[in-house]
């Protein structure tokens, strides 16, 4: 994992500790770890157990956390408070602008576990029931939702194209067999995700790979995130139908409506082919 990465990692930590109330101490020194990791010139995956507990503000426990990140990918302490804490209240912890203190606060006195039904709550004005919630930040706090549900899972493509270059060269790097495909590969002004292809025997080296998070397996493909959260989709192929799969992820419908008129002969291990 990248130091960029582990930050991150430390970052949703806080949050997800500050929502459940935990001491506030930890709380602040998981988000002294962030802004120190992420900020650190040397990658943490070259240093020594010593050389990582020396960096200012990185005590045993942090360093031990770190550790776990770079040899597994995971944190157990992330695992058991995302067990405790609804799906949807996760997603909430991803809007600008609305702390985990907030969301706490909805959360418990309101039953609110999903960003449509805090819209909800706002609509009805339940909010302003609630210690620290005026008309203002009330009335804030619905057009962050409003802009949030517009453009969830829609992004420009100038927005993706770094994350997605990135991604690609670490991938490569690892000596993972992928190709960009999709709408992230037709340049689409605006779309989704960060598309992928990826040789379908490389699935467990990509997983340990620790460049993806938050995988979720649909029907023949992945859901993931990058470590910055930019959201990825990685479609699977054998070998020998590596042609026909870049193909037919990367046409749009009509597309291939039309070259499926042309009958293609068998399974294609390249595309010009």
């Amino acid at each position: 994992m990248t130091n960029k990465e582990i930050a991150k990692a430390f970052q949703y930590l806080g949050q997800i500790m500050e929502l459940h109330g935990e001491n506030p101490y930890k709380v602040r020194s998981y988000q002294n770890a962030y802004l120190t990791l992420r900020k650190l010139d040397q990658p943490l995956s070259e240093m020594t157990d010593e050389e990582i507990g020396a960096i200012k503000g990185v005590g045993k426990a942090i360093s031990s956390k770190i550790r776990e990140l770079l040899d597994s990918g995971r944190l157990q302490t992330i695992e058991k408070y995302e067990e405790q804490t609804p799906e949807g209240v996760r997603e909430l912890l991803r809007i600008p602008g609305i702390g985990p203190k907030k969301i706490r606060t909805v959360w418990k006195d309101l039953g609110v576990e999903s960003v449509g039904e805090l819209l909800y709550a706002v609509q009805e004005n339940r909010l302003l029931e609630l210690k620290g919630f005026g008309e203002k930040t009330q009335a804030d706090l619905k057009k962050k939702l409003e802009y949030y549900l517009r453009s969830k899972n829609r992004f420009r493509y100038a927005s993706l194209d770094r994350p997605g270059r990135e991604l690609l060269e670490n991938l490569k790097r690892k000596g993972i067999e992928v190709a960009e495909t999709g709408d992230f590969r037709r340049r689409c002004n605006v779309l989704p995700a960060i598309e992928l292809l990826v040789r379908a025997e490389q699935a467990d080296r990509l997983r340990d790979a620790g460049l993806l998070q938050r995988i979720e397996a649909q029907n023949g493909h992945w859901e993931a995130e990058t470590a910055d959260e930019w959201p990825v989709r990685v479609h699977f192929a054998e070998a020998d139908e590596w042609g026909n799969r870049l193909l037919g992820h990367t046409g749009d419908e009509d597309f291939l409506q039309a070259f499926a008129t042309l009958d293609p002969d068998g399974p294609a291990t390249t595309e010009e082919a």
